[in-house]
């Protein structure tokens, strides 16, 4: 994960986290961190993230990549990345400061 637009996302996707689950923002979270294994998401915590996600990304639905993560464990930060460097249009402003 090297260029600038995975960096923003990967940004933005860990400020996400920490404020749904405050505990992550201690821990080092990498491409390689699992969603539900390793940073210990459960159920409504995703669907915050992921309402997180959409309201950042204007809409950007991530039902398909979650249905498809989560059966083959594959619900990894980096995973989620990819989708979203995929899903929103590279003309799109991205926001890394993300508040809410």
């Amino acid at each position: 994960m090297q260029d600038d637009r995975a960096q923003a996302f990967m940004t933005t996707l860990t400020q996400h986290l920490a404020a749904v689950r405050p505990e992550t923002a201690l821990r080092q979270i990498t491409e390689h961190s699992r969603l539900t294994g390793d940073l210990g998401l459960d159920s409504v915590e995703l669907a915050e993230l992921f309402e997180r996600i959409r309201e950042t990304y204007a809409g950007v639905e991530i039902s398909a990549w979650l249905a498809t993560a989560t059966r083959a464990e594959g619900d990894t930060v980096g995973s989620l990345v990819r989708y979203l460097a995929l899903a929103v249009p590279e003309e799109r402003p991205l926001v890394t400061g993300v508040a809410r």
